[in-house]
């Protein structure tokens, strides 16, 4: 395999790589969101936006220690820094999928929206990305234009339907 390949074939992982922790950290923000939207009517802007980035940060964090755990546990051979540090920057989208949500929820403290149009915003902006993500998954797996469709409809659904799950357990 040339070199110039072997940086292709690395690119192409740390692209996958960045999809996944993308919704892998919008499917938890969404589901902060999800939450949130229950009792917009009794919260302040800026209670949910630090809500989201607590989310954010602690789903961030959990992916990075349990990929620590696992490298370790597996004695995968360390990169050259602290495996800890490696695994943080490597997964730094999941923090970045707070980003757009946290942008309506501050806008909304700004008095732009109301807390419920913010978190509807939020809500929106994380199934967009969501769909995003779909498309992306799909051209970087090389599939036809009807699985394209595909992807872009399931990853969305599939990332709905956890959230929904996860707003019904909370609220039991």
């Amino acid at each position: 395999m040339s070199d110039e390949s072997q940086l292709n074939e690395h690119a192409h992982r740390r692209l996958a790589d960045g999809v996944a922790f993308v919704v892998y950290g919008s499917i938890n923000v969404l589901a902060a969101v999800g939450g949130l939207r229950l009792e917009s009517q009794a919260l302040r802007a800026r209670q949910a936006a630090a809500v989201v980035i607590v989310v954010a940060v602690a789903a961030w964090l959990a992916h990075s220690m349990w990929r620590v755990v696992r490298a370790r546990a597996g004695q995968d051979p360390g990169p050259v820094r602290s495996r800890e540090l490696h695994e943080l920057l490597r997964s730094w989208p999941i923090l970045a999928s707070g980003v757009p949500g946290v942008t309506a929820l501050v806008l909304a403290a700004g008095g732009v929206w109301s807390v419920a149009t913010g978190l509807r915003i939020a809500q929106g902006l994380g199934v967009g990305v969501l769909f995003a993500a779909g498309l992306l998954t799909a051209r970087l797996a090389g599939a036809t234009r009807s699985r394209q469709v595909v992807y872009v409809i399931a990853l969305p659904t599939v990332g709905l339907v956890i959230v929904l799950l996860e707003v019904a357990a909370h609220h039991v």
